[in-house]
């Protein structure tokens, strides 16, 4: 049964109903009056017509007034949607998009099945397709369009994301020894037929509710979220959770108690993460599609701004110039593990952060191994290398770098130079200059002037104990690296 059979009916019984379905696409009124229907028992032939109206203006009447008041902007085109726009000044796209979902929801059709979505979405691609934004006269088809660069931050977004979570992965797994958890949150049944607003507000309260009783009794929780749709649009969570050994059953059972639907399929919701790079490319399937939201547990709100910030060379106020080149050069090779988190000061908890400055608190490195790899963090941090255990008496120790040689016509006589100790790139000891001063401190003596040597390294790193991934971790890399200049005679080094 179409709309046209039994508009004559609501228009006549209902004018007030009548003029509210008045501006609703004709595809939605076909579907409401075959839905509805469908569910009706007719006595005769004659009565089918008016009672399907009856039943229509009921399911009307029963319905939110923002859904009833929104049929007109969910029914227009993407072409009147750009005009709205350009006469309002306003964008409309979003809360279009939405008010068609909640109808879709309501009415029990399938995004797949809904033309007037299918239509919009062809339309505005075909429109960012063709505004280009970089011409190329010369070959017309390489000209870069509004949906090319759309794809492109779409891209560049999803390998920060997947660059974030493997660091994430390599702190809490390789340094503070978490446990790492795979979660699949869903609703309760009766959350399938509300508004995506009400859905999507319910399951991030009950999250919520998690995390703020893990944060009351100080418990740290690292990890990203991914908020995905349900064939029915119904909103999800799958969540990679990072957790310590000892509050991982605490974690599970408060997961549990907020989401009690998932008590019968416990072995399904939460998993064991046993293949990182797969759980990671799961989380993120779903990356920019409409109503997909992926965020960081454990992290600075602004942790994606800053990371881009730093690998681009932009918006680094917040850091300093060591830090910033340092993180920078980790992330060019693109192994740099948990070390540029730690160097952007990008987790929530100052203490972990505080791993990075040139006093850490230990309070998240307990044991020796811990300790270790936090001295070989400030060994490429500072470029100095700091014995934190506590069984040796601590003590500082300058790496020295070979002196740089240049191509200059020769002097005269000597050039003094005035140096002082500890100055970052300069060598302590051998060097035709005056040490006038220290920093504030007294002049040193000549037992202070020391150069690191591969002995002192051999004493302090007994064995390679890291922060990354084994043996071939980047901390690894760049002290063997350090350790092989350290042992080459000065005069065959090269100029850094």
């Amino acid at each position: 049964m179409q709309y046209e059979e039994i508009e004559s009916y609501i228009r006549a019984d209902r004018p007030d109903i009548w003029c509210k379905l008045y501006p609703l696409h004709r595809f939605y009124k076909d579907q409401i009056t075959r839905i509805t229907a469908e569910n009706c028992v007719f006595l005769t032939c004659f009565e089918e017509a008016e009672q399907v109206a009856r039943e229509v203006i009921a399911w009307v009447e029963t319905q939110p007034d923002d859904l009833v008041s929104g049929f007109d902007l969910l029914s227009q085109s993407h072409a009147e949607l750009k005009e709205l726009r350009r006469i309002t000044g306003r964008v409309f796209t979003r809360k279009a998009n939405r008010l068609r979902r909640n109808l879709r929801r309501v009415i029990g059709l399938h995004p797949e099945h809904d033309e007037v979505q299918q239509d919009f979405d062809n339309a505005r691609t075909a429109s960012a397709k063709s505004f280009i934004i970089i011409p190329d006269a010369e070959h017309p088809e390489r000209s870069l369009s509004a949906h090319d660069l759309r794809q492109f931050h779409l891209r560049k977004s999803y390998a920060v994301n997947l660059a974030i979570a493997d660091g994430i992965h390599d702190l809490a797994v390789n340094f503070l020894n978490h446990a790492g958890l795979f979660l699949t949150l869903t609703l309760p049944g009766e959350y399938r037929n509300c508004s995506y607003e009400q859905a999507k507000t319910e399951i991030s309260r009950r999250w919520k509710r998690v995390r703020r009783k893990a944060r009351d009794r100080d418990i740290l929780l690292l990890g990203m979220t991914a908020l995905e749709l349900h064939e029915d649009e119904t909103p999800h969570y799958h969540i990679q959770l990072y957790v310590s050994p000892e509050h991982r059953t605490w974690a599970e059972e408060e997961i549990l108690d907020a989401f009690p639907n998932e008590c019968d399929r416990r072995n399904e919701a939460i998993k064991d993460i046993r293949d990182v790079a797969r759980a990671s490319r799961y989380t993120t399937k779903d990356h920019g599609k409409p109503e997909t939201s992926l965020t960081f547990i454990g992290l600075r709100k602004d942790i994606k701004r800053r990371y881009r910030g730093v690998y681009e060379g932009k918006d680094t106020s917040a850091l300093s110039e060591w830090r910033v080149s340092r993180a920078r050069q980790l992330m060019k090779q693109k192994t740099s593990g948990g070390a540029v988190l730690l160097l952007l000061r990008g987790f929530a908890d100052e203490r972990l952060n505080r791993l990075s400055a040139r006093h850490p608190d230990f309070h998240y490195a307990e044991s020796d191994i811990q300790r270790l790899q936090t001295m070989f963090l400030h060994t490429l941090h500072f470029r100095v290398v700091k014995d934190f255990r506590e069984t040796n008496t601590p003590r500082d120790s300058m790496i020295s770098k070979a002196p740089k040689q240049e191509n200059t016509v020769s002097h005269s006589g000597p050039v003094p130079t005035c140096l002082y100790k500890n100055q970052e790139g300069v060598r302590a000891c051998g060097l035709p200059c005056e040490c006038t001063g220290s920093r504030g401190q007294p002049p040193p003596h000549e037992k202070a002037k020391h150069c690191i040597s591969l002995t002192s390294l051999r004493e302090i790193f007994p064995a390679p104990v890291l922060l990354g991934r084994g043996a071939g971790g980047p901390f690894y890399q760049d002290f063997r690296r350090l350790r092989r200049s350290s042992s080459q005679p000065t005069s065959s080094r090269k100029a850094p």
